[in-house]
């Protein structure tokens, strides 16, 4: 047998032959070296052997132990959690069943409903066994129970109870575990609405249902679960009688470290004995935030039997593999040490990536065969790999190279998604993908301002780099990359700006460092709307996949910020069609109120025509009427009347006399009245314009002063003037405006005279008119110091036909049409200030420009001359 290894090399060589004459010598002695080297072998085999399963076996046996114990205690743990899990969602249902009891407030008739509702969650709800509710002040206002009797409206006093206090501030609170007689465990739990005033909801659970739960638990053939309260006393056990006796367990090992442990044994007391005396497996969890323990045990028998039985099968197995390695090394030390260590020997090799590796075994058997093919595959290996290697190099970059780019482009489109109108975000992830991707030192995106270009996103740029491009302005040149994209608008490639005759370097654009440029344009119909550049510091060219990518980067760039345009466009129109609507709406209805007071216009002056002939005769008639009694008294004065009798006569005439006064004075009201009613429904002028609103003020003042002084020539008042220069022109009709301004100066002259009738002399009447620029509109204020308003005059003054003034000096028209012309006619706004004995403020606020539309010919009132 000739064995050598040999890595297709000089270092390899073949084992040396045997010379022809040293046969029988050589074999004699090869016979009798090899019998006690077999021995040798043969023993040393066997013990190596004996010894490596031996402590194999003790070892596994060892690790197997703990691993099983681990195991066993983990799985306890695991059905630990899990019973604690259906624990605590049993009592999450209750809860859950609880909450729709406090959705409503409180209120008179609603404790009937309430108490059909806890009725019903009785019935549904087995484990409760009482439920009281209480509103938000702390007072029971109703409790339904299974043992005792129902209470409607007891007014218990709850407000300081923890079952109150604890719900109300944390929204649900679990009460300790107690016994009823001493045998039966109950919980209280409270629940808060999420309104205040819905109240609190507290039901008495009864623990003992838990048994159901707790009993479909199943651990091994013969373990069991069982859940302690905090006090160590058992609330839940397949056992019920040991439940109903009020079993304490705080005497367990287990239960007193899980109760120091927050609910959790460790894992020294995982071998503890039961409240039978039994040895058991232990293990537990919280039950949160209940604070219970649920405690899963299981006899240590059943527990360690598969482990039992396991080391009985692994010591069977030692005996046999070591009577098996006796006989194995009795034929392998014969026949396969030697080739297998070659063939090994070569193997390792090979698996160790040596394709070169051959193996030589000339035994003529099984052996040779099977290092020939060693050597048959180490050749195709070889053969194989280099190729491979290749592929597998060539395959990974592309899938590397594709990855990053669907992981960019993918990262992409979740920020154009997310910050869809945020351009600049999206632009600084677009060009810091690509060039990322693209394997670029810089990235650039200049976007069109003022008809010049400039810097809007970079990737790569230093702070002094990216200051200078923002300032700097890219315009259609040859002699920069951006210039000669906006210009030939299509991609632009320069491997090497140095070597381009049409570059211009600029310390300004480009630092010198900038070899390799690529530029994109961002075309919409063709037209450039922005330019995508990437750079790189060294002369390497882009690729065609590199330049392509690109393209799809500047695509990219170019759907986002014509998303945002069109989204600009949309919202621009959406705010003038909005614009339009509303000021087509507010022309509808002046419209509408135009053609309503015009036809309640034409019909007051229909009605006052017919009402001026018969009060100008019952006017005319009681003048006549008053004469005639003059005349009848001169007759009287020469008639023979006893004294009696002509008193009574002088009487009844005086009486006749002042009733005929009284005609003639609210006859002259009721006149005066039509006079007002037909001026009202005048049409007016119909036209309106821009005036300046400070000169109409003005000539309000002195019109409405002289007209006063002309009636009354003792009047006197202090005029006050505070117009705002910005006020400037109004569109408004100027005569409407002007009667508005008459009536309420000539009411404010009136209020102040009144005062100063009854304060005398001590008294200054004034009156002040004041102009504001507000925008888009402007303020106008007359304030006076006369009597005021009262409070229950104010609610009315602006209705019809109200007046406060003494028959003959007001028609109650004045202000009605004052708010008409202000607020129907022109859009504006009326208020009024005022302090009953103090002052007066009227505030009218007027727009500057009337809307579109505003109705041109007739008016709510031409003329207020009539008194309010």
């Amino acid at each position: 047998m000739s064995l050598s290894l040999h890595p297709d090399t000089a270092r390899a060589g073949t084992l040396p032959s045997v010379a022809p004459g040293e046969v029988a010598f050589g074999e004699t002695a090869g016979r009798g070296i090899r019998m006690r080297l077999f021995t040798k072998y043969v023993a040393l085999f066997v013990a190596v052997v004996a010894i490596a399963l031996l402590a194999n076996g003790l070892f596994e046996v060892f690790f197997y132990y703990r691993e099983h114990k681990a195991s066993l205690i983990r799985v306890q743990h695991e059905q630990a959690e899990a019973a604690a899990a259906k624990i605590g969602q049993f009592v999450k249902e209750i809860e859950s069943q609880l909450g729709w009891t406090t959705q409503l407030p409180w209120s008179g008739g609603s404790i009937e409903q309430r108490r059909f509702d806890a009725l019903r969650l009785l019935r549904q709800v087995p484990a409760i066994t009482e439920l009281a509710q209480v509103d938000s002040t702390g007072k029971e206002r109703l409790r339904v129970s299974r043992l005792a009797m129902d209470a409607l409206d007891s007014g218990i006093d709850l407000s300081s109870d923890p079952k109150f206090t604890e719900a109300v501030a944390h929204k649900v609170y679990y009460g300790p575990v107690y016994f009823r007689r001493e045998s039966e465990p109950y919980m209280t739990l409270a629940l808060a609405g999420v309104r205040r005033d819905a109240g609190v909801s507290i039901a008495e659970v009864n623990l003992k249902l838990i048994w159901d739960v707790v009993s479909q638990i199943k651990v091994g053939e013969h373990g069991h679960a069982y859940v302690v309260g905090p006090e160590g006393r058992l609330i839940a056990h397949p056992d019920i009688s040991l439940v109903l006796r009020n079993t304490d367990m705080s005497g367990l090992p287990q239960v007193r470290a899980a109760l120091a442990g927050s609910g959790t044994v460790t894992e020294a007391l995982s071998e503890a004995r039961n409240i039978q005396g039994q040895k058991v497996l232990t293990a537990s969890a919280p039950i949160e935030p209940l604070h219970w323990t649920m405690f899963v045990e299981l006899p240590v028998e059943e527990a360690y039997a598969a482990l039992y039985a396991s080391l009985q099968r692994l010591a069977v197995v030692l005996l046999a593999a070591s009577i098996f390695a006796v006989l194995a090394g009795i034929f392998l030390a014969r026949r396969m040490v030697g080739p297998i260590q070659a063939l090994r020997s070569g193997a390792e090799r090979i698996g160790g990536g040596d394709f070169s590796q051959r193996i030589s075994i000339k035994t003529g058997d099984e052996l040779e065969e099977l290092a020939d093919q060693f050597n048959d595959m180490g050749v195709r290996l070889q053969e194989s790999y280099a190729d491979l290697e290749n592929k597998v190099e060539q395959r990974t970059a592309e899938l590397r190279e594709s990855l990053q780019q669907q992981t960019a482009t993918a990262d992409v489109l979740k920020v154009i998604s997310r910050s869809a109108f945020d351009l600049q975000t999206v632009l600084n992830t677009l060009v810091g993908s690509a060039a990322r991707l693209c394997d670029a030192d810089e990235g650039t995106i200049f976007r069109p301002s003022a008809g010049v270009f400039h810097l809007a996103a970079s990737c790569g740029l230093d702070a002094e780099q990216e200051n200078k491009l923002r300032t700097f302005a890219s315009v259609p040149e040859r002699g920069s990359v951006v210039g000669r994209t906006l210009l030939d608008a299509k991609t632009v490639h320069v491997p090497d700006v140095q070597a381009d005759p049409e570059y211009a370097p600029s310390s300004v654009r480009r630092r010198s460092n900038v070899r390799t440029m690529l530029g994109v344009p961002l075309l919409r119909e063709g037209t450039p709307i922005g330019v995508f550049v990437l750079t790189r510091h060294m002369v390497r060219p882009f690729s065609d996949k590199q330049i392509e990518l690109a393209t799809t980067f500047a695509d990219q760039a170019l759907i986002a910020i014509e998303n945002v345009r069109l989204f600009e466009e949309v919202q621009e129109r959406t705010r003038e069609l909005s614009q339009s609507l509303d000021e087509l709406r507010a022309a509808q209805d002046r419209l509408i109120q135009t053609e309503k007071l015009a036809s309640l216009g034409q019909l007051t002056a229909g009605i006052a025509h017919e009402i001026k002939n018969p009060l100008n005769f019952i006017n005319n008639f009681s003048a006549v009427s008053t004469e005639l009694i003059d005349e009848l008294n001169e007759i009287l004065q020469s008639a023979s009347l006893d004294g009696k009798t002509r008193e009574e006569v002088e009487e009844l005439t005086g009486m006749l006399r002042g009733n005929l006064e009284k005609v003639v004075q609210h006859g002259k009201r009721a006149d005066s009245i039509v006079r007002n009613m037909l001026l009202h429904s005048r049409e007016g002028s119909g036209e309106h314009r821009a005036v300046d609103i400070n000169a109409v003020v003005e000539e309000s003042l002195n019109l409405a002063y002289h007209g006063a002084r002309a009636e009354r020539p003792a009047f006197h008042v202090t005029l006050q003037r505070a117009f705002d220069p910005a006020a400037g022109m109004v569109d408004i009709y100027p005569q409407e405006i002007t009667r508005v301004f008459l009536n309420l100066i000539s009411n404010g002259f009136y209020a102040a005279a009144k005062r100063k009738e009854s304060e005398g002399d001590s008294f200054a009447p004034t009156l002040s008119a004041t102009t504001k620029n507000l925008g888009g509109s402007v303020e106008i204020r007359i304030r006076d110091n006369g009597t005021g308003i009262p409070p229950e005059v104010k609610e009315k003054m602006f209705n019809p036909f109200f007046t406060t003034k003494p028959a003959g000096e007001g028609t109650g028209l004045g202000l009605s049409m004052t708010h008409d012309i202000v607020v129907k006619q022109h859009g504006g706004t009326i208020d009024v200030n005022t302090e009953p004995g103090v002052f007066t403020e009227f505030i009218i606020t007027l727009p500057r420009t009337m809307a579109t539309g505003s109705t041109a010919g007739s008016t709510p009132g031409s003329t207020l001359g009539g008194k309010s």
